[in-house]
């Protein structure tokens, strides 16, 4: 088998979408952690995650060239270049015009790249180049949405992704846009190649309903050659036009879930819906471990960094009960500004935290959240290869690693901030299991 389609994701939770919208629609889909690892050639997908998002400079040119050379190498027929459907990023944090220019720098004959970070299935609309998203039951444009306009490290200021765009590209080009009465009255495929035509780095395309996104799919696939792929920049939206061409499956139905002994979830995200998650799981009796930011590292070589709150951990989940161990709750917490402490250093104290109890064979079901840090955490975990094991909420599949890695035989979760319903981790564990000796909230609020 040879993959057809392959992706670099900026981040792993937005990797995991783009599993599971293959997954879902009939594909087999599989994704590495690291560029240099044997890329599988037994799946239709192939894809690469690295924490881009959260990266800046040289570090962030070095991760995007070494995705793209491995999987160039692919020779796949599309190639997308994952981001948010938030499209969260800045000219210094995560730029996605500066990953445009990579892509260029890859493959320069390409001519202009389609921008297409709508999902409509997820409630993420582009239009006249206007981003909006879903939530709480509401639709907002990006620079007045709840969570993105206050997104720690990346608050949008400005809902124009040709300003967006515009703006972190080093040389300010001018980003034309392909906007919705092209959809309406047959003249997308002449506006689609006069686009790919043109001289400029990118064009933004608009999509608020399935449809526009299929056309994005079909214009991509008659371009696609395995000399030199289609390119575009998206979210999981494309993935999921892309397998609905190809296979013509309506999508597999999530099947309810169930874990198996004590859930263990990590959170690094400081997003207002995880908020929202953990106080719900708070309120059915789940075990409430805040950890101080300001006391987390990165040095492996010292396993008792990652504080005494693991025997608290570990005393809770011996007992058969749940368990949320959070740096973070919601984007107001105090511990956001505590010391100087990068992702990567919370990414692998949370990471090194779960391993530890799942070495222990305390669980064997564990969610981590946070786009940001997932990567950091998984690597941590000696995770090289993930699957989807079971279809679960939009954007957040069910998960198996390979053998080598700490979460081997555990069923993973990896949740963006913004993914999943209030009551996801009650969902996940299963509505119908009661943990062993469950009593109530027990509490270690150690913050400072």
């Amino acid at each position: 088998m040879m993959p057809r389609f392959a992706f670099l994701a900026d981040d792993l939770t937005g990797a995991s979408d783009v599993l599971a919208q293959a997954h879902a629609h009939g594909l087999n889909a599989v994704l590495v952690l690291d560029p240099d690892h044997p890329l599988p050639h037994d799946a239709d997908v192939v894809g690469i995650a690295s924490p881009i998002r959260s990266q800046a400079g040289t570090e962030l040119d070095a991760s995007v060239r070494a995705g793209l050379v491995a999987l160039a190498a692919l020779e796949v027929e599309a190639l997308l270049y994952k981001v948010c459907s938030t499209f969260d990023s800045s000219p210094t944090v995560g730029n996605i015009g500066r990953a445009v220019e990579l892509l260029h720098e890859q493959f320069p004959d390409h001519g202009s790249i389609p921008v297409v970070p709508a999902q409509p299935g997820f409630g993420r609309f582009t239009a006249f180049s206007q981003h909006f998203a879903a939530y709480a039951g509401g639709t907002y444009r990006l620079d007045r949405h709840p969570v993105m306009s206050r997104h720690p490290s990346t608050p949008m200021v400005e809902a124009d992704l040709r300003r967006v765009l515009e703006a972190q590209l080093g040389y300010h080009p001018e980003v034309p846009g392909l906007h919705l009465p092209a959809h309406t009255d047959d003249a997308f495929a002449a506006q689609w190649t006069e686009h790919r035509r043109a001289d400029g780095p990118a064009f933004v395309v608009d999509a608020v309903e399935d449809a526009h996104m299929d056309r994005v799919a079909t214009a991509l696939l008659a371009e696609a050659t395995r000399d030199r792929p289609a390119l575009v920049v998206g979210s999981g939206g494309i993935m999921t036009a892309l397998a609905r061409a190809i296979t013509g499956r309506p999508p597999r139905r999530p099947q309810p879930t169930r874990s198996s002994g004590p859930t263990f979830v990590v959170s690094a995200s400081a997003s207002a819906t995880t908020c929202q998650q953990i106080d719900d799981a708070v309120r059915r009796g789940w075990v409430d471990i805040a950890l101080p930011t300001d006391a987390l590292t990165a040095d492996d070589s010292n396993e008792g960094s990652i504080g005494p709150w693991v025997d608290e951990v570990e005393q809770a989940l011996r007992a058969g009960l749940d368990v949320v161990a959070h740096t973070t709750r919601g984007p107001d917490d105090s511990r956001l500004s505590a010391g100087a402490i990068t992702s990567a250093e919370v990414g692998h104290s949370i990471g090194r935290l779960a391993a530890r109890m799942t070495k222990q064979g305390l669980t064997r079901d564990v969610v981590i959240c946070g786009g940001d840090t997932s990567s950091h955490a998984l690597l941590a975990l000696d995770v090289g290869e993930l699957r989807v094991r079971e279809q679960f909420v939009t954007a957040g599949p069910i998960c198996m690693t390979d053998d080598r890695s700490s979460l081997a035989g555990c069923r993973v979760l990896l949740k963006g901030g913004q993914v999943g319903p209030v009551d996801l981790f009650h969902q996940f564990a299963g509505p119908d299991r009661t943990p062993n000796g469950s009593h109530g909230t027990r509490k270690h609020e150690r913050t400072s």
